[in-house]
């Protein structure tokens, strides 16, 4: 009797200590609620059990009307976690304003760009555990930017990274397109197993966070000879996917798929074996092709009706014959086949001084802060139906150390304003309650401004009970010589 005192006094001590010290890598994540769940019905995608883009149609300027309803737009933002662990390369990704590289920030702005691309219609992106070319096209791949040790365990200060986007994703209703691997980074595991071990942990490590918005990319192109592990090759890379779908967690499993380069179609024992087809669009010059690949793909014996992604497609902005009109580019062919688009977008190597461009190059502006991310970003909001946000440009044209106005076009007509910040060399200088007409620097000490100072404008608001965030370009040293070009 005594013992049986003892042991509930014991058991009640110890739920006082834990209520107490919450020990949180004691916390289940079996009791995560989560509000975000993608599945897949024939070729549709759904968030929680309602196709995406529920019962929409794109009216395009040919007088044709398509369905969008369970497509998933989407956009290659895959240097949301970038670290470099080399110390020979790491330098080279430092921002321009402090003159120092810092994982942490770039993943914090990547966060709070998201609701406002969110705003457009955007409902997915790829975040790759390897990341991509931080140059966009790369020969070589000195730099250590991996999730992944070199036996396949997971490197924490990565993962932690990585939860902390997916868990706003999961907030607000978006997909993850997870890719594990990349060509140039693979060879940093020491052999196949270490391969093998590192999609198992990977998958189980996104199945015990209880994420239900995440898709597998199992590696990205796997057509592409650089890859050194030959099980990361397109014969034999479906032995990935099967080894991924077979790991069950409280009777759950992922989606998984892998790409090839741009224009290829996938082998037959991919596609039978993927729970979506990706595909990508770089190289593609003529949209016909675009039709004709996802023709090729539904054409064969071994498909069963699957949604098709493509996720990775520069050619829009690249190709002056396309662009971002309504018809006669590969995001208008794939809508119009009844295959999801990806944006890619990086600086090439005659825009490496404007910051302000590019998504997959290092470091990131991950606002909507250049004029071709603008062009997308409108005309997914054109086919979505969505509201957008607002767009904020500087005027610098007045005195030396003025605003001289802050134009804001676009977005919904009626938003609650929070507040509008002034930030110079990436540190907030001064709030405003309400969207000022002008602003003057020139209170500001010459030390304040530094000798190359870098300022933008942030304007948060609420739309629809969310908060949003939009920032201006950020501009290089406004007042000279350029008079406020960013």
């Amino acid at each position: 009797m005594k013992s049986k005192i003892w042991i509930s006094l014991i058991a009640f001590l110890c739920s006082g200590f834990a209520f107490v010290f919450p020990w949180k890598h004691e916390i289940k994540n079996d009791s995560v609620i989560r509000k975000t769940k993608v599945s897949i019905e024939g070729d549709k995608f759904l968030i929680n059990g309602t196709p995406t883009y529920q019962g929409q149609f794109w009216n395009s300027s040919s007088g044709k009307s398509f369905p969008i309803e369970g497509l998933l737009f989407n956009s290659r933002m895959v240097q949301g976690i970038f670290d470099d662990l080399n110390e020979k390369t790491s330098g080279q990704w430092n921002y321009p304003d402090t003159k120092k590289w810092d994982a942490d920030r770039n993943t914090e702005e990547f966060i709070r760009a998201m609701p406002s691309w969110k705003e457009h219609g955007l409902l997915g992106f790829t975040l790759n555990l390897q990341g991509g070319c931080p140059y966009g096209y790369c020969k070589g791949f000195p730099w250590d930017n991996s999730a992944f040790n070199p036996d396949g365990s997971l490197r924490d200060s990565f993962m932690n990274r990585a939860e902390s986007i997916i868990d706003k994703a999961d907030d607000l209703g978006m997909v993850v397109i997870l890719g594990l691997f990349y060509f140039g980074e693979d060879q940093s595991l020491i052999d196949e197993e270490a391969v093998k071990t590192a999609v198992k942990n990977a998958v189980l490590w996104v199945l015990e966070k209880g994420y239900s918005n995440v898709l597998i990319e199992i590696n990205n192109e796997c057509s592409v000879p650089a890859y050194d592990h030959d099980i990361l090759k397109c014969h034999r890379v479906h032995e990935l996917i099967s080894l991924a779908k077979e790991i069950v967690r409280n009777e759950k499993r992922l989606y998984v798929s892998t790409s090839l380069a741009g224009g290829q179609v996938p082998l037959d024992e991919i596609v039978a074996l993927s729970d979506f087809i990706l595909i990508h669009g770089n190289g593609v010059q003529n949209p016909e092709r675009i039709q004709e690949i996802s023709e090729e793909i539904r054409s064969k014996s071994i498909y069963s009706p699957k949604p098709l992604v493509n996720n990775e497609d520069d050619i829009p902005w690249r190709n002056p014959d396309q662009g971002w009109q309504t018809r006669d580019n590969n995001f208008v062919a794939s809508v119009e086949n009844f295959t999801s688009w990806g944006y890619f977008d990086f600086r090439l190597p005659e825009e490496n001084h404007d910051y302000n461009l590019g998504y997959q190059s290092i470091p990131v502006n991950w606002q909507i802060s250049s004029d071709r991310k603008s062009r997308f970003f409108n005309l997914l909001a054109q086919i979505t139906g969505s509201p957008g946000t607002p767009k904020l440009v500087l005027d610098f044209s007045g005195n030396f150390g003025e605003v001289k106005k802050i134009l804001v076009s676009g977005g919904p007509d009626k938003i609650q304003i929070i507040q509008f910040e002034w930030i110079i060399n990436n540190k907030i200088v001064a709030r405003n309650s309400e969207i000022p007409e002008t602003f003057d620097f020139r209170a500001f000490s010459q030390s304040e401004l530094g000798q190359e100072h870098w300022i933008k404008g942030r304007l948060t608001y609420k739309f629809e009970q969310k908060e949003i965030i939009v920032e201006s370009p950020y501009y290089k040293n406004p007042w000279w010589p350029y008079g406020g070009q960013p």
